[in-house]
């Protein structure tokens, strides 16, 4: 059988804000002219903005980003597996029934409760077994369904359009490394010059502030006002804007703050 020819990869990366978010494209056991296996390093960390007179900063964090493709000459495999791939929620009915004891005591007879004083003990007469022979008790029966659906938040989640979103699950912000351990996707090859290119990005609402740092007139100031954290989160927004990879960067909904680039040519027979 005919060794597959290689692909020599070439990694490039176009940092935007790296104190933030990062990814490393990389093919963990190589290429060749029919396949590869795909491998993304993702890492997320915190950000300090500062004020050009550094009077006041916000350190900021992320609460998700998204990592989008974007594939020339190669194509992901549909029936391999996506990292992030996972089954849609399964919903569970229960049912639990209940009874609730109704008590209803019918005396029998005409007589009254008699009692008898014999040797300083008090007993009953013969209208006590006539009490306990008359009496019944009632019972109902109630049920009632409960639905229980069995969820668990993931960290990487696969989604369509060669897009994994990464969400922080048991923190606020992200930190620290979410992927690279385990294949990203495989890709068939379909043409013989190759570019993958991973676009880590992030929406303005994304945003997470940690700490604020400012004057004290300017904390009271933020105190008073209800939408200190909306306010603040929009201008983040236009200053992440400054160091947007994106090239259209007037109807963009989002802010890419880091690429990297995987790029090479399938090898001819020499």
């Amino acid at each position: 059988m005919k060794k597959p020819k290689p692909i020599n990869l070439e990694q490039m990366a176009q940092a935007g804000c790296g104190d933030l978010l990062e990814v490393t494209l990389f093919a963990p056991q190589g290429a060749n002219e029919h396949d590869f296996l795909l491998g993304a390093d993702v890492r997320f960390g915190t950000m300090i903005v500062s004020s050009e007179d550094w009077s006041k900063s916000v350190e900021i964090g992320l609460a998700r980003a998204t990592l989008g493709l974007d594939l020339t000459g190669c194509e992901i495999d549909p029936s391999a597996h996506r990292f992030g791939d996972k089954k849609p929620v399964v919903a569970k009915t229960h049912i639990q029934r209940t009874q609730a004891d109704t008590k209803a005591f019918r005396i029998g007879g005409s007589g009254s409760l008699g009692a008898q004083l014999k040797g300083g003990n008090l007993s009953l007469g013969k209208n006590e077994a006539t009490l306990s022979a008359g009496a019944s008790k009632e019972g109902k029966v109630s049920a009632t369904e409960t639905q229980v659906a069995d969820t668990r938040e993931e960290p990487v989640v696969a989604m369509s359009g060669n897009r994994w979103r990464f969400s922080a699950v048991a923190e606020a912000y992200m930190q620290s490394r979410y992927s690279g351990d385990e294949t990203l996707c495989k890709l068939r090859v379909n043409a013989p010059n190759i570019r993958v290119e991973g676009r880590l990005a992030f929406q303005p609402k994304d945003i997470v502030m940690i700490d604020v740092e400012a004057q004290p007139a300017l904390l009271d100031r933020f105190k008073k006002s209800p939408n200190q954290t909306a306010i603040a989160k929009v201008l983040l927004a236009r200053h992440l804007k400054e160091i947007n990879l994106l090239e259209d960067k007037s109807g963009a909904t989002s802010i890419a703050g880091w690429c990297s680039t995987l790029q090479g040519v399938v090898k001819n027979d020499e």
